[in-house]
């Protein structure tokens, strides 16, 4: 008997534990609703994230959305694979419930997000994917950088008019949409000014031996030499064209040039990179004095103790455009979002977008490098 009572007291307090537990759980506070953002980045652009990270950081220090504070959901595609992005986009989408989408950074991998963002009808925002076509999709999806077309015709006729340039030599990255579009750009823009386009080569991706394409380059003797690729190849082909050497009908070395891909710390750091003396275009300078731009460049810096690069600053602005139409709309609907990402109007940011045109490509400058003592300088603002 005292065996029975004996056990029957213990099955009463263990079922008191389980009754407060269960208490607990009831009690406990639902957590906290927060307004959620994607964020995909291909390659190895890992400061991007940094750039979206501190335009959340101020919209929360501001008190976030609508009184809920903004969670930043990112995803880095290390492998690069489109395919990756595209199940990271219905992966964030539909498990993690955000209202919008920000990047992807590269034009091949945004161009097949975008009918993703379009499908679910959310809206989308782009980093630096500069290809025209990432916006096909449709009107969810948006641009935060300047289209190649643009790109391609600033360093055409930067070349033609301010280099006094006759004749480029191209070589391209064959099979990205990126690479193939801003030489195609290039070359188009500089022919209608009256340059000479010597020679077009490709090279697959995963080349390193680059001097076949080189050799039959230097035969043409170009003033300038567009290279449109990613950062190793810009390192192995410049290297190796000053080995040649690759130079001019006068014997001058020809003069390298490139796009906003050349943007990259790894690339100024790259000892075996030949690079000195050249051109590129790119999205933001951190020497710049606009007053929004440069409290931008002194956060960035005071955190990171690094200078930011144009991929970190058009990141932040896709967050900053994405928030400020978000604010407009006065709720989280996605079609009262989108229809205030096209109405943008003198955004500034750490750059400015004038306005989005039926396209949802904005009006916005582009800016003009050069390297010197292996780091980049600023050259010039080219304004549409």
């Amino acid at each position: 008997m005292y065996k029975s009572i004996a056990t029957f007291c213990l099955s009463l307090l263990v079922l008191t534990f389980i009754g407060c537990d269960n208490v607990k759980k009831v009690l406990a506070p639902a957590p906290e609703p927060t307004v959620k953002i994607g964020f995909i980045v291909a390659g190895q652009r890992i400061t991007y994230p940094y750039g979206a990270e501190m335009a959340v950081t101020e919209i929360n220090q501001q008190g976030g959305l609508f009184g809920m504070p903004v969670e930043l959901i990112g995803h880095i595609n290390e492998e690069a694979g489109p395919e990756v992005s595209v199940q990271l986009a219905e992966s964030l989408i539909v498990e993690d419930a955000v209202v919008a989408l920000i990047g992807p950074n590269r034009s091949s991998h945004a161009v097949v997000v975008g009918p993703v963002a379009q499908k679910h009808r959310i809206p989308m925002v782009t980093t630096t994917a500069t290809n025209p076509n990432v916006t096909q999709a449709g009107d969810f999806v948006f641009m935060a950088s300047f289209t190649d077309s643009f790109q391609g015709a600033v360093m055409a006729q930067f070349a033609k008019m301010e280099l006094g340039i006759s004749t480029a030599a191209i070589i391209t990255r064959k099979g990205d949409l990126y690479t193939e579009g801003i030489s195609d750009f290039f070359s188009s823009n500089f022919k209608g000014l009256g340059g000479n386009v010597v020679d077009h080569v490709f090279f697959e991706s995963d080349t390193t031996n680059f001097i076949e394409q080189l050799t039959q380059i230097a035969e043409m003797k170009p003033d300038a030499l567009f290279t449109a690729g990613f950062v190793q190849n810009i390192a192995d082909i410049t290297q190796q064209a000053r080995a040649i050497p690759l130079q001019n009908a006068n014997g001058v070395p020809t003069v390298f040039l490139g796009a906003d891909s050349w943007d990259s710390q790894l690339l100024f750091a790259d000892e075996n990179a030949e690079i000195e003396g050249s051109y590129f275009s790119g999205h933001f300078s951190p020497e710049t004095d606009e007053p929004n731009a440069r409290a931008f460049v002194d956060t960035y810096m005071s955190i990171y103790e690094a200078t930011p690069t144009g991929g970190v600053a058009v990141s932040y602005d896709a967050v900053k455009l994405l928030f400020e139409a978000i604010e407009r709309a006065g709720s989280l609907d996605p079609d009262a979002i989108r229809e205030q990402l096209a109405a943008t109007e003198n955004y500034i940011g750490a750059t400015s977008i004038t306005r989005y045109n039926e396209n949802r490509h904005p009006t916005k400058s582009a800016v003009i490098f050069t390297i010197k003592d292996g780091q980049k300088q600023f050259y010039q603002q080219i304004d549409p």
